[in-house]
């Protein structure tokens, strides 16, 4: 088994929920600096943030940008639906805003406060639940260089403090699968239908219980160049796996019932300002490969101009061009997965990724989307556990972005 040598505080072997929770809080507040600093100064646009107080918006406050809104109106207006030509909140999924709503009727504390708050303790919390994975397939320090690695992802500050539903996502699906390796497969799908009610990715988390089960199972095999399929080999209770799709099926019930259009999330994506649509555009990424074209000239521009409109389009085409090679990077690590963890932990993670690839015109969004291809990160740990030196320069770049973007998140530019 790759080694890596570092060994990390000696208590970590002893408890490692407290190892997870102290990597967690040391670099949950250095973003947390950066994204503060960044609040400070001279916000990118106006229109990307929202600064009427609240209370403990003196801290909080530079996290609520951009998507928090949508999610501030839900937990405290509802949904509407305005038709496919217009934004509106069915777009986001029910589980995050819902629980702001329940704590925030329960406490009475902002829920633009309680956004940040509930982000936090799903982040610390998923960072215990990934170490435990990784270490039930590990050695401890290999397991502790995969949570590193995880948290210093350039877009890990959506698990920090970020009014999103990518905290909430992860621990719901790291959480279903360590249930189901315990065997517990009904648990594990309710959990998984949390995960299916909180972003439309969820529905690779169905794909991926259901192959972990039959792989778990060894209901499909091969031997000798033949294949063997046998279901004799699944267990009854195998089938609970398959109550994660409920989430996604209860929202589009809510949908139909009450805006007669049960799949008015995917259709609202087309609205002026998404522009997110299927069809040939969207699928063969000309969006992305213009902003690829335009690069050169908008950098040119902006260093002979200094023009602020060209830098938000510099900014943009950057952050999108970097997105669309994290893809094709992770393309390459379920490979990866599939081959040392399995083809059920292979085809959640190839299921994850196809996601994206299939529904973003310019591959927005998809960095914070691959933090929950968690088993990428755990065999990216294990590829560098032999390379110190690379293993260094990996964090060291890594933290450097995810500093960077955090700032950047604070000061108003759009990333992800």
């Amino acid at each position: 088994m790759t080694a890596i040598r570092s060994a990390g505080p000696r208590w970590a072997a002893r408890r490692p929920w407290l190892d997870a929770l102290g990597v967690f809080a040391l670099i949950a507040f250095c973003v947390s600096v950066a994204v503060h600093l960044g609040g400070r100064g001279a916000l990118a646009t106006n229109a990307s943030v929202d600064l009427s107080p609240y209370t403990g918006s003196g801290l909080f406050g530079s996290w609520f940008r951009f998507d928090g809104r949508w999610y501030d109106l839900i937990a405290t207006r509802g949904y509407w639906w305005s038709g496919p030509d217009v934004q509106s909140p069915v777009a986001y999924f029910p589980s995050y805003p819902l629980l702001l709503r329940v704590l925030h009727e329960l406490t009475g504390v902002s829920v633009r406060l309680l956004g940040s708050l509930v982000t936090i303790a799903c982040g610390a919390a998923m960072s215990v639940l990934f170490l435990h994975w990784c270490r039930a397939r590990v050695e401890g320090t290999v397991a502790r260089a995969a949570l590193i690695t995880l948290l210093l992802y350039p877009y890990a500050y959506y698990f920090m403090g970020a009014v999103y539903a990518d905290a909430l996502f992860a621990v719901a699906v790291i959480g279903a699968f360590i249930l189901l390796d315990h065997d517990h497969p009904i648990w594990a799908g309710l959990l998984g239908a949390v995960a299916t009610a909180t972003r439309p990715t969820g529905l690779a988390v169905v794909i991926g219980l259901v192959a972990v089960v039959l792989w778990k199972r060894q209901v499909i095999t091969r031997t000798a160049g033949r294949t063997a399929i046998r279901f004799g080999d699944l267990r009854r209770a195998d089938a609970g796996v398959l109550l994660s799709v409920g989430g996604l099926l209860a929202y589009m019930t809510y949908l139909g019932v009450r805006f007669d259009a049960p799949l008015a999330f995917e259709e609202v994506q087309r609205a002026p300002g998404w522009d997110q649509g299927g069809g040939p555009r969207t699928w063969f990424k000309i969006t992305w490969f213009q902003q690829i074209k335009n690069l050169p000239h908008w950098t040119v521009h902006w260093l002979q101009t200094g023009d602020d409109a060209t830098f938000l389009r510099l900014q943009y085409a950057t952050t999108v061009i970097l997105q669309g090679l994290l893809i094709i990077g992770f393309l390459g690590l379920a490979v990866v997965v599939w081959r040392r963890l399995g083809w059920g932990y292979g085809l959640y993670s190839c299921a994850l990724l196809a996601i994206p690839l299939v529904g973003t015109k310019d591959f927005q969004g998809a960095g914070r989307y691959l933090m929950a291809a968690f088993p990428c990160f755990l065999v990216l740990a294990m590829l560098l556990g032999d390379r110190p030196i690379l293993r260094r320069v990996w964090w060291t770049v890594s933290a450097a972005v995810l500093l960077l973007w955090a700032f950047a998140y604070g000061r108003g530019y759009y990333l992800a």
